[in-house]
C-alpha cells in the first residue's frame, strides 16, 4: 500500500500586502469604514511527500537495412520480441504503449568508396512497471530481447489525487496562519475569504538512468534504486477579508 506523509513543508512566499491594509489600521483607530474594503492578500506553497508505486521505463529499437520494407519489417518484429519479453517479466499487456516509430534514410560514409545508403527504423516502447521490485528485471528482460537502447527510468505516483488534496489543505492552512499573523500586527482579525486561486500544481517525476553495461550484456540485472517521496507542490493565492 502506497503510504503519504501528512508532515508538509511550508514555503512561505512573499505576502503582498494591498493599500488597504494600511487603510485598515487607520480605520481601526478611528472606528469608521466598512469591513469589506478591507483585505489582505497572500501566497502560500505547501508540498507533500508520497511513496512512488509505479515505474515507466522508456526502451528503443533500432533497425537499419538498405531496403526500408525490411529495416521497418526487422523493427516490428523486434518489438514484438521486447513485448513479450516484457510481460512474460510481470508487465501487464495494457502497460506497454508504443509511443514512437519513425523510417528514415541515412548515408553511411558519405563521400567515401564506401558510401551507402540505409532506411532507419526507429520505435520507442513506453513500459509502466507497477512492482518496483522489479524493474530491473524488466529493463533486463527488454534489452535480451532486442532493446538497444533504455531511455530512462521515470518513477512517479499512479493516483496523485490525493497528495495534490492533501497539499491544497495544507497550503490553504499556511495562507490562514500567515493572514491571520498580519492581522494581528495590523490590529484587526481575519473575518473571512474574499478569493482562492490555485497557481498550479506539480509532481515532478523522478528520473533515474540505467547503466550503460546493461546495453552491452556485461550486467546480470539492471539495478534501479526509487527515490523515498514524489513531491506533489501546490501554490495558492488567498484573499482574506478583515475587520
Amino acid at each position: 500500500m502506497r503510504k503519504t506523509w501528512t508532515a508538509v513543508a511550508l514555503v512561505v512566499a512573499a505576502a503582498i500586502i494591498g493599500a488597504s491594509v494600511l487603510g485598515a489600521q487607520a480605520l481601526a483607530d478611528d472606528g469608521g469604514g466598512s469591513a469589506g474594503d478591507k483585505t489582505i492578500t497572500v501566497t502560500s506553497t505547501a508540498s507533500v511527500g508520497t511513496e512512488p508505486d509505479e515505474a515507466v521505463v522508456t526502451l528503443g529499437i533500432s533497425t537499419q537495412d538498405p531496403d526500408s520494407a525490411t529495416a521497418l519489417g526487422t523493427n516490428g518484429a523486434t518489438v514484438d520480441a521486447v513485448v513479450a519479453a516484457v510481460e512474460a517479466a510481470g508487465v501487464a499487456k495494457e502497460d506497454v504503449h508504443t509511443t514512437r516509430l519513425d523510417l528514415n534514410r541515412r548515408t553511411i560514409d558519405r563521400r567515401t568508396p564506401q558510401e551507402t545508403t540505409v532506411y532507419v527504423a526507429d520505435s520507442a516502447l513506453e513500459v509502466t512497471v507497477r512492482d518496483l521490485d522489479t524493474v530491473g528485471d524488466v529493463i533486463q528482460a527488454g534489452v535480451e530481447a532486442g532493446a538497444n537502447s533504455v531511455r530512462g527510468v521515470r518513477f512517479g505516483v499512479s493516483d496523485p489525487a490525493q497528495a495534490r488534496i492533501e497539499a491544497l489543505d495544507a497550503a490553504v492552512k499556511g495562507a490562514r496562519t500567515k493572514a491571520d499573523a498580519m492581522a494581528a500586527a495590523a490590529g484587526t482579525t481575519v473575518t473571512g475569504v474574499v478569493t482562492i486561486d490555485e497557481q498550479g500544481a506539480s509532481q515532478p517525476g523522478y528520473r533515474a538512468v540505467a547503466d550503460q553495461a546493461y546495453l552491452t550484456g556485461a550486467a546480470s540485472g539492471a539495478t534501479v534504486v526509487p527515490p523515498d517521496q514524489i513531491q506533489t507542490q501546490v501554490t495558492v493565492i488567498v484573499t482574506w477579508a478583515i475587520g
